[in-house]
């Protein structure tokens, strides 16, 4: 056994870490990321209807004053609660109609002012009743106001206007089915109870789909309808699989129907239904769309980039059979290309699936080493924030992780062990963790070339000339138990110095000198005792 190997031996007495590929799956699914948050990067999760184009020739002819475009003032709010409460037909389907207009105005609606008047409640019972106009109006005023803050859906919602809508959702009327969809849109989008007590009414996602599938429904309908359908899928904790699972044939069904929106809400429905466990991600799979969600990676627009990657970094989350599935397209050009992309959230989520696949086996890998993604990540780190270069250092430590040593030895000419070492300063103890994990294994390898050699160790003097030897002892001081023990393993491996077997000999020589004198000491001193 060599000199090395009892060093490391005897030092890892002290510290053991199994490396297992179970370890490795566990590690990309816990790093699977959230959706994000910003409405920039997904679409609105609720929508205000500021203008319409009726569909339905028997509400026009219902409604004689449709043709105007007319807008009331806030002044005129008592005058129209007046002909709403009135008994004249005419007048409060007019004056019904009016304060729709008033509340799908794109800026600053008066929703308050509306909800102060006390006729919500009525506009409710409107929906229960046989008028289709007044059913159409209602159910536009009714969704506008649950597009606004939580406490005005929740003042809706608490006068039991959910399963309301979902008997709208067997209309036969177009313009009833779309703005019922809609609210039921805006309500599940408002908060996750409000998703599930959808989710609890009776049919309501058999209701939806059969609006989608229903050949008298307009686009305008099915776009709603789709939409509805993808919120009630989203968020998190997530919905039970078993109640929305039957949303997965419907939205492989919409993506392939060459039309822009439609493909945008149902890949964001595939991204949430995606996101589970291997069941989840298989009944995904199953469904063939991956294809077309790498094509969608292609596209110049963003909206539809967005979620079609959400999707494939989903599924790349499951095991290696479903991994490769995903391996299976050109999927590593298409990452290639979208690392660089000009919008951060798209290259942190490209960034993101990369890390995923490769956390997959050993040929997974080789094909992420072959295609020069790893050369150009690296590129692409040395220009981008902190949080990109955070998510492609996972990528970059999987493929020393569960590589081979050549993939190790190919990462390192890459020029990946700068980036471990600039984020050991870190102040995430996971990000810290897989950075000392990284570099422990590429030490070891180091090591071995060093041994065939009899060299020196190069990633030694390479981690020394980049700073990295002190931010290491520093790092075992840190609170998390993990991140120190890694931290002093490897410095007290690979960077302390220890005394030769001579210091030895010549410290104990000194001992025994001092001892030899102080007893000298202790002699004469007892001459003088009295």
């Amino acid at each position: 056994m060599s000199y090395f190997q009892n060093k490391l031996k005897r030092r890892q007495g002290r510290f053991k870490r199994k490396s297992t590929r179970t370890n490795s799956r566990d590690k990309r699914v816990e790093h699977t990321i959230k959706l994000s948050k910003s409405k920039r990067d997904e679409r609105l999760m609720k929508r205000r209807n500021i203008g319409k184009v009726l569909n339905s020739s028997n509400l026009n002819k219902q409604n004689n004053q449709n043709i105007t475009d007319y807008i009331p003032e806030i002044e005129d709010l008592p005058e129209l609660v007046k002909g709403v409460n009135s008994n004249d037909l005419t007048t409060i389907k007019k004056s019904t109609q009016l304060i729709r207009k008033m509340l799908s105005v794109e800026d600053d609606p008066p929703v308050n002012e509306v909800l102060q008047t006390n006729l919500i409640s009525t506009f409710v019972s409107f929906l229960e009743g046989n008028d289709q106009f007044l059913q159409f109006e209602s159910a536009w005023i009714l969704s506008n106001i649950c597009s606004g803050e939580h406490t005005e859906c929740e003042y809706v919602v608490d006068l039991g206007i959910i399963p309301v809508f979902n008997e709208l959702l067997k209309s036969q009327d177009p313009d009833i089915l779309e703005q019922s969809c809609w609210a039921l849109s805006n309500i599940s989008g408002d908060c996750i109870e409000y998703r599930d007590l959808i989710l609890k009414q009776k049919g309501v996602i058999d209701n939806i789909i059969n609006i989608i599938k229903s050949p008298s429904s307009n686009l305008d309908t099915i776009q709603n309808a789709n939409w509805c359908l993808s919120n009630l899928c989203r968020g998190k904790p997530r919905p039970k699989f078993t109640k929305v699972c039957k949303a997965i044939p419907i939205f492989a069904h919409l993506i392939n129907q060459n039309h822009q929106q439609l493909a945008i809400d149902a890949c964001w429905g595939l991204s949430y239904l995606s996101d589970g466990n291997d069941l989840n991600i298989n009944s995904v799979i199953d469904a063939g769309v991956v294809p077309k969600m790498v094509e969608f990676l292609g596209s110049n627009n963003p909206k539809i980039q967005t979620p079609a990657l959400r999707v494939i970094g989903n599924i790349v989350t499951g095991d290696s059979i479903q991994t490769q599935r995903v391996m299976e397209t050109d999927i590593l050009d298409k990452l290639y290309h979208l690392i660089s992309h000009q919008r951060n959230q798209i290259k942190k989520d490209a960034c993101w699936a990369l890390s995923n696949i490769s956390a997959g086996t050993e040929s997974q890998i080789q094909q992420v080493v072959d295609s020069g993604i790893l050369k150009q990540l690296i590129i692409v780190m040395q220009t981008s924030n902190r949080l990109i270069r955070q998510e492609a250092v996972w990528a970059l430590s999987n493929v020393i992780y569960g590589g081979s040593n050549q993939h190790v030895i190919y990462c390192v000419e890459q020029g990946c062990l700068d980036e471990f070492i600039y984020f050991l300063d870190s102040r995430g103890s996971r990000t810290l963790k897989i950075c000392l994990e990284a570099i422990e294994k590429i030490l070891q390898i180091g090591e071995i070339q060093a041994e065939r050699t009899d060299g020196q160790n190069p990633i030694v003097q390479s981690i020394e000339s980049l700073g990295g030897v002190e931010k290491i002892d520093k790092l075992s001081n840190h609170k998390s138990k993990e991140v120190y023990k890694l931290a002093e393993n490897i410095y007290e491996t690979y960077f302390f110095e220890e005394e030769s077997d001579e210091d030895d000999e010549e410290d104990s020589e000194y001992e025994n000198y001092n001892d030899y004198d102080q007893q000298e000491i202790d002699n004469t001193s007892a001459q003088y005792e009295f």
